[in-house]
This record gives C-alpha cells, structure tokens and sequence, in this order.
C-alpha cells in the first residue's frame, strides 16, 4: 500500500465518526494560525461525526467552514447538502461560507464560489470526502467532464443523478488540502473501497496519486 495513504481502521461507525471527530479537533489545537479552514461534504455519513465536532471543538469562532460539493438545488430541498451543514453548525458562531443557488446559471454559481473561497480563505486546512459506489468523490463522476479540469477550485458539472448539475470542487482543490479525510464506512463500501485501494482508474485513484497523504477513516476490514 503506498506510503500516501494513511489507515484509520475503527470497529464500527460511531468509532469511526468519534476517530474523525477528533483528528480535525487535534488539528485545529495544533495549528499555528489565528484561522482554521474545514471543507464538509454532505450526506448521511458524515452526520453523526459532524454533531460530535460540535462538543469535541471548543471554540468555532476562528474557523471557516465551506462546502466540498452540492447538488444544485434550492436550500429547502431536502437533498441540498448545504441545508445539511447549515443544521449541523448554524448555531455555532463559525464562519459558514455557503454554496449559493441562483437557479440562473450552475457555472456562474460555481465561479462565484470558488471567488468567496479566495476572499475568505488563506489555506485549506482540513476537509472530509466520502467515498461513492462507482468511485467519484466530491461530485466528480467517472466519465464527466469534471474530471478534466486542473486549474479552477469549483465547476459545475453534468451529472444527471438527482439534479442535473452539481457544484463541486475540483481535483485541484482537493489535493491542496492539509489534511484530507476519505471517510468510508458500511459494508456497501467495501468492495468499491478495495479497488481503489488496490489501483484503478477511479476518480478517487486521481485524487489519491495527486495528493502526498491522504487518511482514510473507515470500520472495513480491508
């Protein structure tokens, strides 16, 4: 296994969400700056970690949250994964820089973003991805035109599954991450995380060569 990758094995998902919970923790303690930067996706994995970040980080008052990717969709729909990250730490007093939708133009949306990410934000210090059944993470889907994309930090990409576009983060982006967390968790996982694992031609597999560490977060034996 290459030395790029770093393994958390947890014995199920509450450990695993305890294990990431407080990694991010331990890495805003230990950083030497008067901010901190934490991209989140989305999701139901994510959740349960995301509630322990609330009592496991004492202070949210220097910390910057933005949104690895969305569906581009209205905030009030249920499957906005910004509406989920507003209901996680709208309460605290972070900084949430959100993924907003005009209905307009996803591309307009997508620059806008990657815009409010370069006012706002100096280093990307932490982020947590998820891992998907066919390999994609943020929203770059295997064969999409995303994935073609080396220079921007956000685009809009054609997706067709569930929304027609999604805002997401480029492989650019994500390998500029301090601190990358793959958080893979439930046994549907295990067969899609083995192969990346084991080399492929997944979009995980770019972002995994692109980056010199990534951790992974997981309750798989693998």
């Amino acid at each position: 296994m290459s030395e790029a990758i770093e393994i958390y094995k947890a014995n199920n998902h509450e450990e695993a969400s305890s294990c990431l919970s407080n990694l991010i923790a331990t890495n805003i303690s230990e950083s030497k700056s008067n901010d901190f930067s934490i991209g989140l996706s989305g999701g139901n994995t994510p959740k349960l970690a995301y509630s322990m970040m609330l009592n496991d980080i004492s202070d949210f008052s220097n910390i910057t949250l933005w949104t690895i990717d969305d569906r581009w969709l209205p905030l009030t729909d249920e499957n906005s994964n910004q509406k989920m990250i507003n209901s996680n730490f709208g309460k605290t007093n972070a900084k949430i820089l959100p993924i907003k939708y005009s209905g307009e133009n996803p591309h307009e949306d997508a620059e806008l973003y990657s815009l409010s990410l370069k006012e706002n934000i100096n280093k990307f210090d932490s982020g947590v991805i998820g891992l998907g059944d066919d390999g994609h993470i943020a929203s770059l889907f295997p064969n999409t035109a995303g994935l073609k994309e080396n220079e921007k930090l956000f685009i809009a990409n054609e997706v067709n599954i569930i929304s027609k576009w999604r805002i997401s983060s480029t492989f650019n982006l994500l390998s500029k991450i301090t601190n990358l967390y793959l958080f893979v968790t439930g046994e549907n996982k295990k067969e899609i995380l083995s192969k990346a694992l084991n080399g492929s031609d997944l979009p995980v597999n770019k972002l995994l060569e692109m980056r010199e560490k990534t951790v992974i977060i997981t309750d798989l034996d693998i």
